[in-house]
């Protein structure tokens, strides 16, 4: 039986998780949180941070992989892709292009040279250089860490009071992840898309295409808490949305494996605002399988398996006329008693429900992505009724914190 190293037990890597041991594969785990929604489904645990390249090289130095992968985590991501160009293991990015596909300043610069539409936007070290951005462009505003993820530290701006803490938070995220830079641009209305596809041959392929709806609000900015299928777009505006997609990942230089990009569409025109090496945090190449019938985890399992068939393998399953991934932001505190779970996974169209806090654990507050508490993955013959299971799903969890006040979702 083949070992494999998946780094990460977060909700991000649950259902890679769920496809390895499917394929018959010894999965061991890596993560600093032995509690994580994953870590119990692995055949071993190993107690090492996702972002410790040396510790993890360490790790598949002293025990023998066959294999190593991850999915879903910009952290993880770039760990994996230094701990398998070490190793001398497949994975499907290497170093630079997972560098040049995380850094939003190198990002915006690859995406410009390749003339993909991109908001306008500064490269900023100060917040004078910052409010000189915002003197030429104008309010509203988008400050993001140069180096980030999962939405943390990105805040819209209204005047130059918000611009001035946005960027000092920004900074401390970015500074924290190696890079003391910031990343303001332009504010653009439109909605929200993610492309959900595969380099193949050097080009997209998209298999999905969802609308991303997000936490309202302006700090934290951002947070997605529906991924839904279909995308709502018309047959020429979703062309156009993956058009902006692929030509993202080729000026980037991103020539094989999973493909994450995020794009806006609005009066002013259609913006690529992400291209990310890796599947959708946020359990989307579920909604894909569901969508297209095509299973992307296996095919992440087949680059790190050097397994050429399981790579390229087409549809696996039906598609469905509608599909969604739809979160449950919960109120903070301690846990103290989940119920509903069993019940909501066993509604009609339901294909997954969890909560990722256990009890005896705490509901953060919604600064990020990775604070999200629980989560439905439904189907439907359309996006109306995929979104009503998924929501009949959520309301039947409930998560008491300490202060007795269930869950909400959004």
């Amino acid at each position: 039986m083949k070992r494999l190293l998946v780094v990460g037990c977060g909700f991000p890597q649950l259902s890679l998780v769920r496809a390895a041991r499917r394929l018959g594969l010894h999965v061991v785990g890596a993560d600093m949180n032995p509690r994580a929604i994953a870590a119990g489904l692995c055949d071993e645990f190993r107690e090492v941070s996702t972002g410790d390249v040396e510790g993890l090289s360490a790790l598949v130095a002293r025990e023998r992989f066959d294999a190593l992968t991850t999915t879903g985590s910009e952290v993880a991501l770039r760990a994996v892709a230094d701990v398998a160009a070490r190793a001398g293991l497949p994975f499907h990015a290497d170093p630079d292009t997972v560098r040049r596909c995380q850094d939003k300043d190198a990002m915006r610069a690859a995406y410009a040279a390749g003339g993909v539409a991109v908001p306008p936007f500064a490269r900023c070290t100060s917040p004078g250089e910052a409010r000189a951005f915002a003197s030429r462009a104008g309010f509203p505003l988008v400050v993001k860490p140069s180096r980030g993820w999962g939405q943390r530290g990105v805040a819209r701006g209204e005047d130059d009071a918000e611009l001035g803490v946005a960027f000092e938070e920004a900074r401390a995220h970015s500074a924290a992840a190696g890079l003391p830079l910031v990343v303001v641009e332009a504010w653009l209305e439109g909605r929200e898309y993610s492309v959900n596809g595969w380099i193949e041959d050097g080009r997209l392929a998209s298999y999905c295409v969802t609308e991303r709806i997000t936490v309202p609000g302006r700090r934290p900015l951002g947070i997605m808490v529906a991924e839904v299928y279909p995308s709502g777009l018309s047959a020429a505006d979703e062309a156009r949305v993956v058009d902006e997609a692929r030509r993202g990942a080729a000026a980037l230089g991103h020539t094989r494996g999973p493909c994450y990009s995020q794009v806006a569409l609005g009066e002013r025109g259609c913006f690529l605002f992400e291209t990310a090496a890796r599947l959708g945090g946020g359990f989307d190449a579920d909604v894909t399988r569901l969508a297209s019938g095509v299973d992307l985890y296996d095919r992440v399992l087949g680059v790190a398996l050097g397994d050429r068939d399981l790579e390229r393998q087409g549809a696996v399953a039906g598609a469905h006329g509608g599909a969604i991934a739809k979160f449950l932001v919960a109120r903070p505190g301690p846990v103290r008693a989940v119920r509903g779970l069993d019940e909501a996974g066993a509604l009609a169209g339901v294909d997954d429900a969890q909560v990722f806090v256990p009890v005896g654990g705490r509901v953060l507050p919604l600064t990020d992505s990775a604070k999200r508490a629980a989560y439905a993955l439904a189907h439907g013959a359309a996006r109306a009724e995929a979104a009503a299971r998924a929501d009949a799903a959520l309301s039947t969890i409930v998560i008491d914190t300490s202060e007795g006040i269930p869950a909400e979702a959004t």
